[in-house]
């Protein structure tokens, strides 16, 4: 073939495929231009479909990106609360830091009522999990009785409303002597939603701020949001380590502070017998 036939040729196949798609759907019977529809249709459709399952797919993986997880793999609304163990060890810890001891193991505890399986014994377990849960009428009290005269610079109570709402206490009253004929007022408290350790201070009952007694009586007047029973998760009663804060000398050998006192009788009643 001569360069001129194959340029003919050529050109004829170019100018063939210029055809554009009006005259090449014109030249289609009917038949075929219906399949041609339906095959354009179809392919749209699945077109549509993947792009929208793509994109639901995208969605998914930003809505999953959105939360935070901390380095235990946990996400953030699932980290511990602040009524939770941490709280409560780390409450304790601070205690001890300032040279105070829980010694309400050396006490008989006893309550007004408790349910079965939530009495005193419950509440002193060391855990923010485990309570004392009266079931009787109001007011409640706990009496803690110790077998001689002990010196307590605070009462630490647990609390958590989050958990307990109803059963958490509002109000207390705190009535100390040597028994029960002699029991007198020393302190009151009132909570707002509480939730951790809550401490009741003895501020000016003597010049040491500290409280001596062998009975101690805590009543629970009154609940959030009118509650019948109640909830405490632990009690601790702190005193100050053994020779915590005393200076021994030879014209004190007692380590009474005696520039305090000026009568025998309250020297007495100044330490433990």
């Amino acid at each position: 073939m001569g360069a001129s036939g194959f340029i003919r040729q050529s050109s004829g196949s170019f100018l063939d495929n210029m055809i554009d798609d009006s005259q090449v759907e014109d030249s289609m019977d009917p038949e075929a231009r219906r399949e041609a529809a339906d095959w354009t249709s179809e392919r749209g459709l699945v077109t549509d479909i993947a792009e929208n399952e793509q994109i639901a797919e995208n969605g998914q993986q930003d809505e999953t990106g959105d939360d935070m997880v901390d380095e235990d793999g946990q996400k953030d609304d699932e980290c511990q609360p602040a009524g939770g163990k941490d709280a409560f060890a780390g409450g304790i810890k601070e205690l001890e830091g300032i040279g105070l001891v829980d010694i309400g193991n050396l006490a008989t505890w006893t309550a007004s009522s408790f349910k079965p399986g939530f009495g005193t014994k419950e509440m002193r377990e060391d855990s923010p999990l485990s309570y004392w849960q009266s079931d009787g009428q109001q007011p409640h009290f706990i009496t803690i009785h110790f077998s001689k005269k002990v010196s307590i610079e605070r009462i630490c109570m647990y609390l958590n409303y989050e958990e307990d709402e109803s059963y958490t206490p509002s109000k207390i009253l705190i009535l100390s002597g040597s028994g029960d004929h002699d029991l007198v007022e020393v302190a009151s408290r009132e909570f707002v939603e509480p939730v951790g350790w809550q401490h009741v201070l003895f501020k000016g009952v003597r010049y040491d701020n500290l409280l001596k007694c062998r009975l101690i009586k805590i009543c629970f007047l009154s609940n959030h949001q009118n509650g019948k029973d109640t909830h405490v998760r632990c009690i601790k009663v702190m005193s100050l380590q053994k020779n915590a804060g005393t200076h021994l000398d030879d014209a004190n050998p007692s380590g009474v502070q005696s520039l305090h006192f000026t009568s025998v009788k309250l020297l007495s009643e100044s330490v433990i017998r």
